[in-house]
């Protein structure tokens, strides 16, 4: 519990010395604790700094999870109110629908330092390094229409857009319908799974995954793939882009659910679509085609139109842009 606190009042002041005796006396507990705690973190990988006779500062380079210092930048009303942080899993939203779903709240999150089987669309594998990236699963319960579940993808490619835009100073980009793309390459994947009311034909629960490269990139996907490390070289924001993403993802899906803004955020999700105007091919089951995209309708299906000038609006499916 003690080194939950001072690692919550370090990230609080990261990169300003916060003396020994300030510690103590906020905690409550002698120097000599503090000292023993510090130790103890740095041991834990922490990189915390110590200036003779001044105090401590956790490096800005310093990215460790912790749930307190999630928790203090977050400023949600259920979202990661309730929250697990894991060292390592094979998915966070495996790991998550193995749960008692009806036991859980609203707005539960897990959060890992890496996946050994993260997943994305149709079975792909999602590269989860430890310590490499920010790995989310989000426990929701709508209560809406089946044919508004791809709609929760498109609140959480908002929402990653505005806290990597926050937290990063990145403009990133939206590759429909459900990755998040920065200089071509991909930065962030979302995995959304649903637990379906067959009686009712809404949808009982459903799990958004969200992934963001932050670190080091294999060598085996560096040419399909960046980080915000990479595309930036700003390290020790782990935890403050976890805080903005749960942060930003609430206010959007409220502004879903509840505020009547679904227009609001397709406009803004078509606004950062960067192949509006591009030629793509479509896959199907025939094969495929090429095809220019449009937009998005209403239901945030991809509109695309056809060399013979048919338009085809996509529920879902794979699309590669074309040279």
């Amino acid at each position: 519990m003690l080194c939950e606190q001072v690692l919550a009042l370090l990230e609080q002041n990261r990169g300003r010395i916060v003396t020994g005796g300030e510690i103590a006396r906020q905690l409550k507990v002698s120097r000599t604790a503090v000292w023993k705690t510090v130790a103890a973190l740095r041991e834990k990988g922490h990189e915390i700094e110590s200036a003779q006779s001044s105090g401590y500062r956790l490096n800005h380079e310093s990215d460790g999870l912790d749930l307190k210092a999630i928790g203090y930048g977050l400023t949600t009303e259920k979202l990661g109110r309730s929250m697990e942080l894991l060292k390592s899993v094979d998915s966070t939203n495996t790991y998550l629908k193995r749960k008692d779903i009806s036991s859980l709240p609203d707005g539960h999150a897990v959060i890992a330092d890496g996946q050994t089987g993260g997943r994305g669309r149709k079975g792909r594998t999602f590269c989860s390094p430890k310590g490499n990236g920010v790995y989310i699963s989000c426990l929701l319960k709508p209560q809406i229409p089946l044919s508004e579940t791809a709609f929760l993808t498109i609140c959480a490619a908002v929402a990653v857009c505005r806290a990597v835009n926050d937290v990063c100073g990145i403009k990133a980009e939206v590759k429909w319908v459900n990755d998040i793309y920065l200089d071509g390459k991909k930065l962030c994947g979302i995995l959304t799974e649903a637990g379906v009311n067959a009686e009712m034909q809404c949808v009982d629960y459903a799990v958004v995954g969200i992934g963001v490269n932050t670190g080091d990139i294999p060598s085996e996907i560096e040419h399909i793939a960046t980080s915000v490390y990479e595309a930036s070289g700003v390290k020790g924001i782990r935890n403050r882009l976890a805080s903005g993403i749960l942060n930003h993802f609430e206010q959007v899906y409220l502004g879903f659910i509840q505020d009547g803004k679904k227009q609001e955020i397709l406009d803004e999700y078509t606004r950062r679509l960067f192949i509006i105007g591009k030629t793509v091919k479509v896959e199907d089951t025939s094969g495929g085609y090429e095809a220019e995209v449009l937009g998005v309708d209403d239901m945030g299906r991809l509109l695309v139109k056809r060399p013979d000038g048919q338009t085809d609006a996509l529920n879902a499916g794979d699309i590669s842009i074309m040279p």
